[in-house]
């Protein structure tokens, strides 16, 4: 009897470069990753990795401009493309990574921390579930430690992408009021949407809470979601979903990385990364710019 082929032909390779949330938790993660095989080597340059040819996808976990010149590579190259929910921050750079992808044969998948674990796709599956009714207002909460950044372009992103998960709405209301509170950077904002289908929605960004209290990935995160019929509360740093109806409330457990759930989209890739890469980033634009 032939042993069991540990690489079979359909396997995808991927690389990580970077070394932020979803890079840390991949590298971390033990168990078997279905048909995706990892291979990483932390310490080849960027451009080595997303031109590899030996690799058919990778993970970009770099900030700034040189995560965008890394997915702008990757895509050239031809590769499914992981990333962060906002790779990109002006229309000009939505409009690169697109020609990049074009020529290259590229897939960009816009991840994110948020969006894509199990506590808000878990809750996402409930909002769209037809028990729950029309979604009415969103309230999101993201809240790290005391620290240096830009709330706007650290965490407002990761927000952006849950609402556009939930509401294919676009905004033309947007109001932002953002400012230093505890520290010399803009630290704390509280932003306002409105669908163009009146949902409501309410963003809490702050880094305010002290050192000591352990806060892990993103940070303290609350998210209420109120429907006609039911309304749906979730909190990745509990251990369940909890959604509750007139009649009595549920609680649906969750488990790991979001990465993983990102690495499934490897598989069987979305045709629409860049659109959505697109919609993030005006509407992280529509907020920088209110916030004046």
């Amino acid at each position: 009897m032939n042993p069991p082929d540990i690489n079979p032909p359909d396997m995808i390779t991927l690389g990580i470069i970077g070394d932020g949330h979803h890079a840390r938790a991949l590298r971390d993660h033990g168990a078997p990753l279905g048909r995706i095989r990892l291979v990483d080597t932390p310490r080849r340059a960027w451009r080595d990795i997303a031109t590899d040819r030996a690799l058919a996808a990778v993970l970009v976990d770099l900030p700034g401009a040189a995560g965008l010149a890394a997915i702008t590579a990757a895509l050239a190259a031809g590769k499914i493309v992981l990333s962060t929910p906002s790779p990109a921050h002006s229309a000009d750079e939505v409009a690169s990574l697109r020609a990049a992808a074009i020529a290259g044969g590229g897939t960009l998948l816009p991840g994110g921390e948020l969006v894509y674990g199990e506590a808000a796709r878990r809750g996402l599956a409930a909002i769209a579930d037809p028990a729950f009714g029309r979604l009415t207002s969103l309230y999101i909460a993201i809240r790290q430690p005391r620290g240096p950044g830009d709330v706007l372009d650290d965490l407002a992103p990761e927000a952006v992408a849950f609402i556009a998960a939930a509401i294919p709405d676009a905004f033309p209301s947007v109001r932002v009021n953002a400012g230093a509170l505890f520290s010399g950077d803009r630290d704390s904002a509280v932003i306002l949407l409105r669908s163009a289908n009146d949902v409501v929605v309410t963003i809490e960004l702050a880094r305010c809470l002290p050192a000591s209290l352990s806060a892990p990935g993103l940070g303290e995160i609350e998210i209420d979601a109120i429907g006609t019929a039911q309304a749906v509360r979730i909190t990745p740093l509990d251990s369940a979903v909890r959604i509750h109806r007139d009649a009595g409330n549920d609680a649906r457990p969750w488990l790991d990385a979001a990465v993983l759930a990102m690495l499934r989209e490897v598989e069987a890739p979305p045709a629409d990364g860049i659109d959505r890469a697109a919609r993030h980033q005006a509407l992280v634009a529509a907020i920088r710019a209110a916030a004046g």
